[in-house]
């Protein structure tokens, strides 16, 4: 099926893991795609208005010069995050579902549904309390450095704390991502409280998130997120059926509480008796059979 373009317009593109499968487990999964992003944003000259990172599927708004670069560019992410995210994970095989959704949105109302649409999946999917308060659209991020955490005073944080800071602007330069080692060597030896501080020091300096256009389509940026909070916008030509995508962090939690590392974890590879186990402990959290299926990539 040929691929719907217009040049000079934005483009809704939906990607779903493989077979509804879970993608993201942990913090270290959403900042590496979201680094990659950034990153390959730049080198093919992507405009991305809208973006929101779910448990198993993304959202992004993107304008591009051509469909070369539109498509180049797409493929590019999914095929380097899932080089990097299976190799942390130690598994094989497709993580995305091929190929990766798209639809031209012309006209200021096709637009703004659509802004709204996405920016609206996290609280949409209970992940948060409105459009605002959900990291991993960016929103927050417009008119804070620390939506997040408490604000860094340089000369008051830690050696620690600082020489991460550095490091993340020197690879930044570099255009390049911050993969799992990278972060692995950055958030070491930090407390709680710093932690959230250098994620959100992360997020800031790889933020590509154009937010101009919200305030062209909108008159403001605080027009948009009333006008967003107040209609969560549709989707007719990308079909996505509806979850309460809370019961994933659910399950998150209660994974990581019996000792699994959500970083690094292979669900594919358990063992029978240990399978029935880990399904167990989800079923006391979510009564959903087909979410505990998709968290635990369970075919059939």
């Amino acid at each position: 099926m040929k691929r719907l373009f217009k040049e000079g317009y934005p483009n809704h593109v939906y990607s779903k893991g493989y077979g509804g499968f879970m993608v993201f487990y942990s913090t270290a999964d959403c900042l590496y795609y979201f680094t990659l992003y950034s990153c390959l944003s730049r080198k093919y000259r992507i405009r991305t208005s809208a973006f929101s990172l779910m448990p198993n599927h993304t959202h992004s708004q993107q304008e591009a010069s051509s469909i070369r670069a539109f498509t180049c560019f797409n493929k590019d992410l999914q095929s380097q995050f899932t080089r990097g995210y299976n190799k942390q994970h130690g598994r094989v095989g497709e993580l995305f579902q091929k190929p990766f959704g798209s639809a031209p949105k012309t006209g200021s109302k096709s637009i703004k549904n659509n802004l709204s649409y996405i920016n609206n999946n996290g609280a949409a999917g209970n992940l948060s309390n409105g459009v605002l308060d959900y990291r991993w659209n960016l929103l927050a991020y417009h008119d804070s450095d620390h939506p997040f955490s408490d604000r860094i005073i340089l000369n008051q944080a830690s050696i620690r704390l600082r020489w991460a800071i550095k490091y993340v602007v020197k690879i930044r330069r570099r255009n390049k991502p911050l993969d799992y080692r990278i972060q692995s060597m950055l958030f070491k030896g930090l407390n709680p409280a710093e932690r959230k501080q250098l994620l959100d020091n992360i997020i800031v300096q790889y933020n590509f998130l154009d937010y101009d256009v919200l305030i062209k389509h909108f008159g403001s940026f605080e027009r948009a997120l009333a006008a967003m909070d107040a209609n969560t916008g549709s989707e007719y030509d990308l079909k996505e059926e509806w979850e309460d995508y809370s019961a994933y962090r659910a399950m998150i939690e209660a994974a990581s509480k019996a000792g699994y590392d959500m970083e690094s974890i292979n669900f594919e590879h358990l063992v029978e008796k240990d399978l029935v186990g880990i399904i167990n402990l989800l079923s006391g959290v979510c009564r959903d059979k087909k979410k505990i299926k998709r968290f635990l990539h369970l075919e059939g």
